[in-house]
């Protein structure tokens, strides 16, 4: 099992999203505040859903 930085992956969803919102893309701002109170694993499932790699914000140990 691979472990993730969870706040990195955190901010770039909510930075992903923010800028869909503001791209034309409104209803990606729920997805924001969706984003705030989620657990590690719901945002990579969100992340995985949107078709985003992973393996960036795996952790080397």
């Amino acid at each position: 099992m691979a472990l993730f930085d969870v706040d990195a992956l955190r901010n770039y969803l909510m930075d992903y999203c923010g800028t869909a919102a503001f791209s034309g893309f409104p209803a990606a701002i729920i997805d924001v505040a969706e984003i705030e109170d989620m657990s590690g694993e719901e945002l990579c499932r969100k992340a995985e859903d949107l078709g985003i790699d992973l393996h960036r914000f795996v952790v080397e140990e």
